[in-house]
């Protein structure tokens, strides 16, 4: 059975690929392009299209019945590479190069600005455990791999296990200090920060008072 499922994802990711390729295609089309037959090629799009990654573009009409036109959606765009990391550590380097540190602190600095303008209206007047709550599922929203658990003496441990900007964190640790001061502007409140994934820790931990 984990053959037949490990099968079954490659044929799956080889449908990404092609449509990827072309465009839009047809479950026919497919099915010529991978050698299986138009059934099995239907079965999987409804489930790439039941995990989001597929949907119908329209219809090819020609002799016979039409025939659905099958796109990629937004979210099948992260099965494929991406290299942001280097795109942005190429330009904090040029801001560097001309304006020198002091740019990049501005830089980190305008984006916490901007981030805290955003989000501010998310939290602003709550209680905080549901402040605590609604920063988490920002933080999810945003890749981190993140939960939170409050303590016996009311206080509340956020650790995000997972950091989406670990590669420039590890060059720019100025980034961790403005990630910090922007958690406690959203709150409110002083938050205590127990350690970082990109000074060593496996996991980044910050202590929330109640």
């Amino acid at each position: 059975m984990s053959i037949d499922r490990k099968e079954q994802g490659t044929t799956r990711q080889s449908i990404l690929q092609l449509l990827r390729r072309h465009g839009q295609m047809t479950a026919q089309e497919l099915s010529d392009a991978l050698c299986i037959g138009a059934v099995g090629v239907r079965q999987h799009l409804a489930m790439l299209d039941r995990d989001g990654l597929v949907q119908v573009a329209g219809l090819r009409r020609s002799v016979g019945r039409p025939s659905h036109l099958y796109m990629l959606t937004a979210e099948a765009e992260d099965r494929f590479p991406k290299r942001y990391d280097r795109i942005a550590l190429d330009v904090i380097s040029y801001v560097a190069q001309d304006g020198g540190a002091s740019a990049v602190d501005a830089l980190f600095v305008r984006r916490r600005e901007m981030l805290a303008c955003d989000l501010r209206p998310r939290l602003i007047g709550r209680p905080r455990s549901d402040q605590v709550a609604t920063l988490t599922d920002i933080l999810i929203e945003q890749g981190y791999m993140c939960e939170h658990e409050q303590q016996p003496d009311g206080s509340f441990l956020l650790t995000q296990y997972n950091c989406p900007v670990d590669c420039i964190a590890r060059r720019h640790p100025q980034l961790c200090i403005q990630e910090l001061q922007l958690y406690e502007d959203l709150i409110g409140a002083p938050i205590v920060r127990e350690g970082t994934i990109a000074q060593g820790s496996h996991c980044c931990r910050y202590r929330i008072p109640a």
